[in-house]
């Protein structure tokens, strides 16, 4: 019998990642159809995936593929979807998810995260951790939360940032967390207005590369330090700076197990880059198993480092570093504000309506500071009368943005580049500073 409490481990060994791995993959194919299919489909017997050394074996999971059949085929049988905790990516790499936890599975998920802050600093309760540019989905609407001695204070991304940074000013951060794009904003604000803020004993970067210029603007501004994390909504915390080696990065395995693998999807050899595979190693209301992220790794030797970290070591090499987006009157906008005028604007909570029956997926591209661009591949249910409330939405952030809407076939990145949900064509002061940067 295979046990499944082993997979809430906050800290697992090797042991503990191969118990996980065959309870994950024996539970997915016992009680989740689309798994079933799929290792059908592949000839797999799923008695024989016992280690890590065995899920090669296993066939890549796409998003695409996984949400196609609905709810009904990627959730376990015995288990009801609104007794679970819900959670949606932002869409940025093409195609939105919904991931569903028990309540298990989101706490611990919640503990991951918090032991993974602490292999940079230590961690004494209560604390304050400030979440910089988060969208309004899911559980995160209100901008103060209490959780137990954890204080949560959302900046969201459409809030004013005048009004970020009088509640940034008015609280004491433990932790400030958010994407490079949304840190670049609010700094260079407080750096233009010569306020000095709160210091934080910490800076967390996720969800985009984190480019020099950028770490080296929150270290002057905030004056603290700066470690880059490895988050995303279908397992948690992947990974983290080493704090003794910045710029690589320590698998958390803990919550998933990475493979990285090239076009073909074979596995490569350690110091080769390639795709990142992950999967989840707790989640069995909704399995992630090999399932494919989109972010190109490296990833190294295991060894003992100088952090006291006996593990794996990866080094990221390209993610999600869209270009600011240029309005009509100069300013310029994070590409997350544009990505969410757009997707606000469809009928995400209409009765019936399904993104992923209307559009497959779609790319925004700003081709001029008045034009916005967007590529759709359309699915059976799509309408023109979609881009109405798009048109209107876009109009709100200067009255003088157009909307062109072009569809396509497919969309896919250019040979070893990342998908970019938004596009942004034009010359903006990040990507200057970036260009700057990179050519010292």
């Amino acid at each position: 019998m295979i046990s499944g409490w082993t997979r809430f481990l906050p800290r697992k060994n090797k042991k503990d990642v191969d118990r996980s791995i065959r309870y994950i993959v024996s539970s997915a194919y016992k009680n989740v159809p689309f798994y079933r299919k799929s290792f059908n489909e592949a000839g797999i017997d799923p008695s024989s995936i016992r280690s890590i050394e065995d899920l090669p074996q296993l066939p890549i999971t796409t998003r695409l593929n996984l949400m196609a059949g609905g709810p009904t085929e990627y959730l376990r049988r015995d288990i009801y979807p609104e007794q679970l905790t819900i959670r949606h990516t932002t869409g940025t790499t093409g195609t939105p998810v919904t991931i569903y936890m028990n309540k298990m599975e989101e706490a611990f998920r919640r503990i991951t995260l918090i032991d993974a802050f602490r292999r940079n600093i230590s961690l004494t309760f209560p604390m304050t951790l400030v979440d910089v540019g988060p969208e309004r989905k899911d559980l995160a609407t209100q901008i103060f939360k209490r959780m137990g001695p954890i204080t949560i204070v959302r900046l969201f991304r459409t809030m004013p940032i005048e009004q970020q940074i009088k509640i940034l000013m008015n609280i004491k951060p433990t932790i400030i967390k958010g994407r490079p794009s949304a840190h670049w904003e609010l700094a260079n604000a407080l750096r233009e207005k010569k306020i000095v803020p709160p210091v934080p004993r910490l800076m967390l970067s996720g969800a985009e590369m984190l480019f020099p210029h950028v770490r080296t603007l929150m270290e002057n501004v905030f004056r603290c330090r700066v470690a880059d994390y490895y988050n995303c909504e279908e397992i948690g915390n992947l990974a983290w700076e080493c704090p003794a080696n910045p710029g690589l990065m320590h698998p958390n395995t803990a919550t998933g197990w990475i493979e990285v693998v090239d076009k073909q999807g074979n596995v490569v050899p350690a110091g080769i880059e390639g795709h990142l595979i992950v999967t989840n190693l707790f989640n069995h209301s909704m399995p992630f198993i090999r399932y494919e992220l989109g972010d190109r790794v490296t990833m190294m030797d295991p060894r003992p480092c100088r952090c006291g970290f006996n593990g794996p070591v990866m080094r990221l090499t390209e993610g999600r570093n869209e270009n600011f987006i240029v309005l009509p009157d100069g300013r310029e906008i994070t590409p997350r504000l544009m990505f969410e005028v757009v997707n606000s604007a469809f009928p995400h909570d209409m009765p019936g309506w399904s993104m992923i029956e209307a559009i497959r997926t779609f790319q925004i591209i700003q081709e001029a500071n008045d034009l916005v661009v967007v590529k759709v591949v359309p699915d059976p249910a799509y309408s023109e009368s979609l881009w109405h409330a798009v048109e209107k939405n876009i109009r709100t952030l200067h009255p003088a943005m157009r909307l062109e809407i072009v569809i396509v076939e497919d969309l896919k990145p250019e040979p070893g580049k990342k998908f970019h949900q938004v596009l942004g064509k034009l010359n903006t002061r990040w990507k200057s500073e970036l260009s700057n940067q990179e050519n010292k």
